[in-house]
This record gives structure tokens, C-alpha cells and sequence, in this order.
């Protein structure tokens, strides 16, 4: 199954990410779905899951703090989507870290990349159009002190890919320290 780690964002912090979806083009993310990875897993066997749900069960980590900086984008041709950026708290960083060392000792590969903290607000699906773009250009940079929030838990989830956006189920829920 299609899988992944990743931050439950307090309920503060997801109603101030709606807020700011308002004037971005594309699909807005729903709240539900709103979520900071930690690790994707890609297509996982139940086994190897089971064996990272016992390595993240024995994790002892800090609650990261949760600092939204700004609206951005994944740049390439064209922008595939828009998403809120947040600091690299220390303790996000270790949490990553972490989490990324329990999927490799449960026997998960991980491809390598590079952490750029962020919650995804809106997708384009195959592009942007150009009126969209100018519009999307507008709502991009840094934000104001929005909410500041400490997480409380992360998760290890089942995505299922539709066509009208994914549907993510938590399988289990761990506390930070």
C-alpha cells in the first residue's frame, strides 16, 4: 500500500492554512488531508508496516514548534503546486531524522532528498495556466506571524490516489515526548 510519515497539525494551525488557500489557483488541499510529511514511503508491503509501526511505537521525540514562514513553489517548468512553507525547527529536523532511520530499519528504501519543511495548499494537476500563474504570483512570499504551534503527534498513513484528490487514513498516531 501507498504510505507515509507525517505530522498531525494542531487544529489552530490547519484553520490558518485554509485561510491562506483563498486566492490560490487550482484544487485547495481539504482540511482533512492537510499535513506535514515526514517521510514517504511509497508502496509498501503490510509486513515491512507493521515492523516500522513497531520502530516509531519505541521513538522518543520532541515536539517540534511549527512556524509557517510563507506561500511558495515547487519550481520547474511549470509550478505543480502551491504550499506553505514553515521553519526547520530543530526538533522537526531530528523527527525527520528519525523517522527516516526507523523506515530504513523496518527494511523500507528511502530516496534521498532534501528537507524543505512545508504543507501542501493547492495542486494544478497537469499545469498552470498563464492567467493562473500571474494570479498565483500575487499570493506567493513571506506571510506575518500567522500561528505559531507545537505538534502533538505524528502518524503513519495510507494514502489512496483518486481522481478528485487523495484520501489519507491514519493507520496508527504516536506522541511526541
Amino acid at each position: 500500500m501507498r504510505a507515509f510519515v507525517a505530522l498531525e497539525l494542531p487544529e489552530k494551525l490547519r484553520h490558518a492554512l485554509q485561510r491562506m488557500q483563498a486566492g490560490l489557483p487550482g484544487r485547495h488541499v481539504s482540511e482533512e488531508n492537510l499535513h506535514l510529511t515526514l517521510a514517504f514511503l511509497g508502496d509498501v508491503d503490510a509486513g515491512r508496516l507493521r515492523d516500522l509501526h513497531g520502530v516509531l511505537s519505541g521513538l522518543k521525540l520532541a515536539a517540534p514548534f511549527l512556524r509557517v514562514t510563507g506561500r511558495d513553489v515547487f519550481e520547474g517548468r511549470k509550478p505543480m503546486l502551491a504550499f506553505a512553507a514553515l521553519a526547520p525547527d530543530p526538533y522537526l529536523v531530528a523527527a525527520r531524522r528519525a523517522v527516516r532511520q526507523a523506515a530504513r530499519d523496518a527494511g523500507i528504501e528511502l530516496g534521498r532528498e532534501r528537507f524543505r519543511p512545508h504543507v501542501t495548499l493547492s495542486r494544478f494537476g497537469r499545469g498552470i495556466s498563464a492567467r493562473d500563474e500571474a494570479r498565483l504570483a500575487t499570493c506567493l512570499g513571506p506571510v506575518a506571524r500567522i500561528v505559531e504551534e507545537r505538534a502533538e503527534r505524528f502518524g503513519l498513513y495510507r494514502s489512496q490516489l483518486r481522481a478528485d484528490g487523495p484520501i489519507h487514513e491514519l493507520l496508527a498516531c504516536y506522541a511526541f515526548a
